[in-house]
C-alpha cells in the first residue's frame, strides 16, 4: 500500500510545477495566477487527489483550500528571490530559473527555496531597513553598491540581492555590483536585462561603452557611496527598529598573551573593557570596509605567507572589523571559565592590534563551559584554528544564561523525541505487536545509528522507511531521505564535494566554459536542516549499506557517528572554521543483505557505531509476516480471513527447509516473504508460476552457484506442490506454466 503523501510534499510539487510552467510556457511576460492554476492541473493532474489524501491524513480538510494554500506558500520563492509576483502576475526570475536547473526533484526545491525563505525571515527587519534605505536614495541619477547597502544595514548581500529580485520595491534597480553590474552576480534571464538596461538607461546611468547582449553595466562615475547616499535616511531608519528586533550575532573570540601564554581575558581585556586581535602587521587596516578590500591589505602586509593562511587571517580581520557589528554578543574562555560581554562600539587600531569595546556581563560569575554551555556550543568554542568564530545559532541561549533576555522569552526547541512505537505501525508491517519495533526505538535512542540485516525479501527497507517515517511523524515527506549505496559511491556523492557546471559566468552567460560548485550531498543537506530544526526528527535511510566502502564515503564523518557532541573540519572547509558536527537530532537506519557476496562485512570500528536487528524469515518478527499479509489480502477482497490460502506459506517455509538442509549451520541464506507479496504472484493463472520462473529460481541458482546442486529439479514448482499436497490452480496457462516451470528444458 502506498504511503499517503504529505501536504508539504503535495504543496512542493504545485510550486514545481508552477516554476516549470513558467519557464518553459511564459518566460517573459509570466502569467495570471487563474491561468497558471489550470496550467498545473493540467500538466499535473494526481495533484487534486494527493491533495484530498494528505488534507485527510492531516485533519486540515475544511482548512485552507489548496488553491490557497499554495499560492500563500509561494511567499518561500518570492523572498528566495526566485518567484515575482506583480501586477496579479507570477513571473519566473532568473534565479528562480537557475534553481530549476539545480533541483530537480520538487521537495529538494521548495526545501531549498525554504531555507532561503528562513535566512530572510532571521534578518527581515535588517532587510527592510535597507529597503528603506534605498526607497530614500536622493534624486539625481546615482547607484550604489549592493554590498555597502548589506554591510550598512546588517542583512547578508545574498539575500538582500534575492529579497530585492523577488519583491522590486521602488529603487531595486539602483543596488548593482561593485563595478556596476546589474543583478550582483546572480543569475539573469534575457528578459530581465533588458529590463534592467532599459530602467538604467531612463535614469541615464547606463554605461553604453561597457554594456552587450549579455552584460548591463552603470556608469562608474555616478556610483555613490552608501554612506553618502543614505547618510540622512541610514540613521532614522535604524533608530526605528525595536531595540528586541535587531539581530544580535555571537562571537568566539580567544586571546593569548604571546609571552606568558595568559588568555587576555584574565587580564587586559577584563582591565580596559574590551576585546582585541593581533594583526601581525602594522599596516593600517580601518579603510577596508569589505572582504576583498581587507585581503588586499593582508596580501601587501604579508607577502611570503601562504595563500590559505592569508585567506584565514583576512576572515578574522573582515569579522572583527566589519561583520561584528553594536550589541553583538561575545564569549571568551578562560580555562572552564567562560566570560560573555556586548559589543559596545566599532573597531579601533592601536598599532598591529585591532580593539572594540565591550561591557563584560559576567566578570564575577563566569559560566562554566562543561556544565553551562550547549554541547554544539562547547564544540565551537574547541575549535583551536581561529581567533574568531560566528555562533549566531547560539545566541538566544547565551543571552539567556547570562540574564539579558526576558525570563519569560524561550529558548531554542528541542531536544526532539523519538515518538514510541504504535499498534498502527505494527499493523502497518504485518506485525502481531510492537514488541521489536519498539526495541528499534529504544535502540535509536541509545545509538542514533540501526541497520537491519537479514536474507534478501525479509522486508529490511520496507521496514526501515515506515519506521524513519513513524519516527519523522508529520515531517516525514522532508525530514527523511533514501539513499543507496554501491562499490563506486563516494564521500563525495554522500556528503559534499566539487562538481562543474557549464557556464563560468555568474549573469546566465552559458558560454563560459566550466565553473566548479561545492555541492552538498543528502547527509550534509538533512544534517544542515536538523541543525537549524533541533526539536524535528530526521532520518536518513541507507539501502544496502555494506556494499559501499564506508571508510571512503563517510571520511572524518567516522568520528563523529559516536561523538554526536563533537565536532571535526570537513575535508572542503566549508564549516568556515567552526567545526561540522551530526546533530543527535538526526538518524541513520541501514540496510544490510546477508547474501551479498560482492561485498565485505562491516569492520569492527563500524560495527561498533551502529546497532543490529535482524530480519530473518524462520524468527520474529518476519515469521508470521506472510500468513498475515495474505489473511487480510483475503478480507479486503471481501473472503473470509480464516480461510486464506496458506499454499504460499507452506511453499516459503519448504524451501527455507531445503536450504537450510543443504547449508546446515549457515543461516544467511534464506528465501523471505515479500517474494510472495507482491501483484506478480497473484495476477491470476500462471502468476506464480512466471515469479517462479523469473524470481526464485535464479535466485536459488546464485546462492547453490559451483555445489552441484540441480536446482530446477529439486526446486521445481511441481515437484515442491506434490510434495507439500498443494493444488495447482485450474486453466490452460497455468498448466503449460507449470510443465515449463517443472521442466524448464522441455526434455
Amino acid at each position: 500500500m502506498d504511503a499517503v503523501p504529505s501536504i508539504t510534499t503535495v504543496v512542493a510539487r504545485a510550486l514545481h510545477t508552477a516554476a516549470l510552467v513558467l519557464k518553459e510556457d511564459a518566460p517573459q511576460d509570466g502569467m495570471v495566477f487563474g491561468q497558471l492554476w489550470s496550467r498545473i492541473w493540467t500538466r499535473n493532474p494526481a495533484l487534486e487527489r494527493d491533495w484530498v489524501q494528505a488534507a485527510r491524513e492531516s485533519g486540515q480538510e475544511s482548512n485552507t483550500p489548496f488553491k490557497n494554500y499554495v499560492n500563500r506558500s509561494a511567499s518561500n520563492l518570492v523572498r528566495a528571490g526566485w518567484l515575482y509576483r506583480g501586477g496579479h502576475r507570477w513571473q519566473l526570475t532568473g534565479i528562480g530559473s537557475d534553481a530549476l536547473d539545480r533541483f530537480p526533484d520538487p521537495v529538494d526545491f521548495y526545501l531549498e527555496a525554504s531555507r532561503r525563505y528562513r535566512r530572510w525571515e532571521r534578518q527581515k527587519y535588517v532587510v527592510s531597513a535597507a529597503v528603506t534605505g534605498l526607497e530614500q536614495l536622493p534624486d539625481g541619477g546615482h547607484w550604489v553598491a549592493l554590498e555597502e547597502v548589506a554591510e550598512a544595514f546588517g542583512p547578508d548581500p545574498d539575500v538582500l540581492g534575492q529579497v530585492l529580485r523577488g519583491t522590486r520595491p521602488q529603487g531595486w534597480y539602483l543596488a548593482l555590483g561593485e563595478d556596476g553590474q546589474a543583478g550582483a552576480g546572480l543569475p539573469l534571464l534575457p528578459h530581465e536585462r533588458e529590463q534592467w538596461r532599459s530602467l538604467l538607461d531612463e535614469e541615464g546611468l547606463l554605461d553604453a561603452g561597457r554594456n552587450n547582449l549579455d552584460i548591463v553595466r552603470a556608469r562608474p562615475d555616478l556610483r555613490m557611496p552608501v554612506w553618502e547616499a543614505l547618510a540622512e535616511a541610514k540613521r532614522p531608519i535604524e533608530e526605528a527598529l525595536p531595540e528586541e528586533e535587531k539581530p544580535r550575532q555571537l562571537w568566539i573570540i580567544r586571546g593569548v598573551d604571546a609571552t606568558t601564554g595568559v588568555p587576555l581575558i584574565r587580564g587586559p581585556w577584563r582591565a580596559n573593557a574590551v576585546v582585541t586581535l593581533d594583526t601581525g602587521f602594522h599596516s593600517p587596516t580601518m579603510g577596508a570596509r569589505d572582504l576583498d578590500s581587507v585581503r588586499k591589505v593582508v596580501e601587501a602586509a604579508l607577502p611570503a605567507t601562504g595563500p590559505g593562511r592569508r585567506e584565514s587571517v583576512a576572515r578574522e580581520l573582515d569579522a572583527f572589523l566589519n561583520r561584528i557589528r553594536q550589541g553583538d554578543i561575545v564569549l571568551s574562555t578562560d580555562g572552564s571559565d567562560t566570560y560573555v560581554g556586548v559589543v559596545g562600539g566599532p573597531a579601533t587600531q592601536r598599532g598591529d592590534w585591532l580593539a572594540r569595546p565591550v561591557d563584560w556581563r559576567n566578570l564575577d560569575k563566569p559560566l562554566d563551559f562543561f556544565k553551562d554551555l550547549p554541547s554544539g556550543l562547547s564544540g565551537v568554542v574547541q575549535d583551536a584554528d581561529s581567533q574568531v568564530l560566528e555562533a549566531t545559532d547560539y545566541a538566544e541561549t547565551v543571552l539567556a544564561l547570562i540574564g539579558d533576555m526576558p525570563r519569560t522569552a524561550s529558548l531554542p526547541a528541542g531536544p526532539a523525541v523519538l515518538p514510541d512505537a504504535t499498534a498502527e505501525l505494527a499493523a502497518r508491517l504485518h506485525l502481531p505487536d510492537t514488541v521489536w519495533l519498539q526495541d528499534c526505538v529504544e535502540l535509536l535512542r541509545s545509538t542514533p545509528q540501526l541497520i537491519f540485516h537479514g536474507p534478501p525479501g525479509t522486508g529490511k527497507t520496507y521496514t526501515a522507511l515506515a519506521l524513519a517515517r513513524h519516527l519523522a511523524g508529520a515531517s516525514s515527506a522532508t525530514n527523511v531521505r533514501l539513499v543507496q549505496f554501491h562499490p563506486a559511491y563516494s564521500y563525495e556523492d554522500f556528503f559534499e564535494g566539487i562538481r562543474p557546471r557549464l557556464g563560468g559566468q555568474q549573469d546566465g552567460d552559458t558560454g563560459g566554459g566550466l565553473a566548479y560548485d561545492l555541492v552538498r550531498g543528502p547527509l550534509r543537506k538533512l544534517a544542515d536542516e536538523a541543525e537549524r530544526r533541533p526539536a524535528e526528527v530526521f532520518v536518513l535511510v541507507i539501502d544496502e549499506i555494506n556494499r559501499g566502502h564506508l571508510a571512503k564515503i563517510f571520511g572524518e564523518l567516522y568520528f563523529l557517528l559516536e561523538y554526536r557532541t563533537e565536532r571535526v573540519h570537513l575535508l572542503y572547509g566549508s564549516d568556515d572554521g567552526r567545526g561540522f558536527r551530526l546533530p543527535p537530532n538526526l538518524h541513520i537506519l541501514g540496510t544490510m543483505n546477508t547474501v551479498d557476496r560482492s561485498v565485505a562485512y562491516m569492520d569492527a570500528a563500524m560495527r561498533r557505531r551502529f546497532s543490529f536487528m535482524e530480519l530473518h524469515p524462520e524468527t520474529p518478527p518476519v515469521k508470521g509476516v506472510l500468513a498475515s499479509w495474505l489473511r487480510r489480502r483475503t478480507e479486503e477482497q471481501g473472503g473470509d480471513p480464516d480461510t486464506y490460502d496458506d499454499s504460499y506459506v507452506r511453499l516459503l517455509d519448504e524451501i527455507n527447509r531445503l536450504l537450510a538442509a543443504s547449508s546446515p549451520g549457515d543461516r544467511s541464506f534464506r528465501v523471505g516473504p515479500s517474494y510472495f507479496m507482491q501483484d506478480l504472484a497473484h495476477a491470476g493463472d500462471g502468476a506464480l508460476e512466471r515469479l517462479w520462473r523469473t524470481q526464485i529460481i535464479p535466485l536459488l541458482t546464485e546462492h547453490h552457484w559451483g555445489d552441484g546442486i540441480d536446482v530446477e529439479v529439486v526446486y521445481a514448482l511441481a515437484q515442491l506442490r506434490e510434495r507439500l499436497g498443494i493444488l495447482p490452480p485450474t486453466g490452460a496457462g497455468a498448466a503449460g506454466d507449470a510443465g515449463e516451470a517443472a521442466n524448464p528444458a522441455g526434455q
